[in-house]
């Protein structure tokens, strides 16, 4: 599946959640129906600037919009497991920091 399609089918879920016709976020995109039709079934891809209007009218992230349903949602043990990588990075950014200093 391309990118074009999963992002037209995350934006037409959750436009389906929040109960909404195609005609009511097209209007709140300021986009005719036909665009927006065009984007939910993959056929067209949307501009950045649109592509955050569509995450804000949906109140979603824009990172929600490209993710599919195969893909594993994050749990307690991934968040401690993204914690300790930040932990060892910014270690990493210290001693590097460091190391800069003192050549000069």
């Amino acid at each position: 599946m391309s990118v074009k399609q999963i992002f037209g089918q995350n934006i037409h879920q959750y436009r389906k959640e929040k109960k909404w016709s195609q005609e009511r976020l097209a209007e709140m995109l300021d986009i005719s129906i036909k665009h927006l039709s065009t984007i939910e079934t993959g056929k067209v891809f949307a501009s950045a600037e649109l592509i955050e209007k569509i995450a804000q009218a949906l109140d979603v992230s824009v990172s929600a919009l490209f993710y599919t349903a195969q893909e594993k949602s994050f749990d307690s043990s991934d968040f401690s497991k993204i914690e300790k990588i930040i932990e060892e990075e910014a270690q990493n950014a210290i001693v590097a920091i460091k190391n800069r200093i003192h050549k000069r």
